[in-house]
């Protein structure tokens, strides 16, 4: 017998505007349940990839950008993006925890916002770790990328931010790991802040950031994002971030990184993952 949410996910499919499925019914230890939302996700990925002209052209951009927009509801369904959205909301109700703090080796570059860790994702998450590990998303992005991706160091698999008071901000930084989707979970109106913006084909060097030199010496270039929109960020040679709020408003994104399978580095520093993220407020 088919559970409600396989029953509602199916009937939700046949309908060219379908109405999510209870967030409450997704029971994510079903077998039956995991398979039919990683089905939905190989079915609407499956048509982008059925483009071969379309996926070149974003492929050149992310090769050109460092950066690749996806539409609302564009690199997930309507129904999935609903339920990843909710599954954020309710990581955030539980188990947020508020960090204001500078990283050394991005030359002092603010992180204040709330955020829920990898670990609290991984054990209390319904649908975010699953549309982690997609083997389909994994392709469809690896394709874009022109790489095999895989999974980096578990602690920054994914990350869910909240910024909510003025002058929050994700600021200026790169990416331990080549490959981050952020997924668009709420976003202000453009007056208020919170854009991104980018420095791509850059290098970070830990011990000497320049990040004002990066900043002087090459065009900005800025993005403003919806909700439920996402984007493909190549986050180790990007220098990005984003734009401090200038009222008391949310922004809330979903940050998911990948490693590269053909990464040969034998070590690779975490220090300001550690520092950014696991060190509450007033320290």
């Amino acid at each position: 017998m088919k559970s409600n949410f396989v029953e509602t996910l199916e009937h939700t499919t046949r309908k060219s505007e379908p109405n999510p499925p209870r967030y409450d019914s997704f029971d994510p230890t079903d077998p039956e349940q995991r398979a039919q939302l990683e089905t939905l996700i190989e079915q609407h990925l499956s048509q982008l990839l059925s483009d071969p002209i379309g996926v070149r052209r974003m492929s050149n951009a992310f090769a050109r950008d460092g950066y690749l927009k996806f539409g609302a509801n564009e690199l997930l369904s309507a129904t999935l993006t609903k339920l990843l959205r909710q599954d954020a909301y309710s990581l955030l109700e539980g188990h947020a925890i508020r960090r204001d703090v500078r990283i050394q080796e991005t030359d002092l570059s603010g992180r204040f916002m709330s955020n829920v860790i990898q670990p609290d994702i991984r054990k209390h998450g319904k649908t975010i770790p699953l549309i982690y590990e997609s083997p389909s998303l994994r392709n469809f992005l690896g394709t874009i990328a022109g790489d095999e991706l895989a999974n980096c160091w578990e602690e920054e698999w994914y990350l869910i931010n909240r910024l909510e008071k003025v002058g929050d901000t994700h600021g200026w930084h790169w990416g331990d790991y080549p490959y981050t989707v952020i997924w668009i979970v709420e976003a202000p109106e453009l007056e208020y802040g919170g854009m991104l913006q980018c420095i791509p084909h850059t290098v970070w060097d830990k011990k000497n950031p320049q990040v004002n030199r990066y900043i002087v010496d090459n065009p900005i270039r800025s993005y403003h994002h919806q909700t439920a929109e996402a984007y493909f960020l190549k986050s180790d040679t990007t220098l990005h971030r984003v734009v401090p709020l200038n009222r008391d408003i949310t922004r809330i994104i979903l940050n998911t990184c990948w490693a590269s399978a053909n990464d040969r580095r034998e070590h690779i520093d975490h220090g300001t993952m550690t520092a950014a993220f696991t060190t509450p407020t007033g320290t």
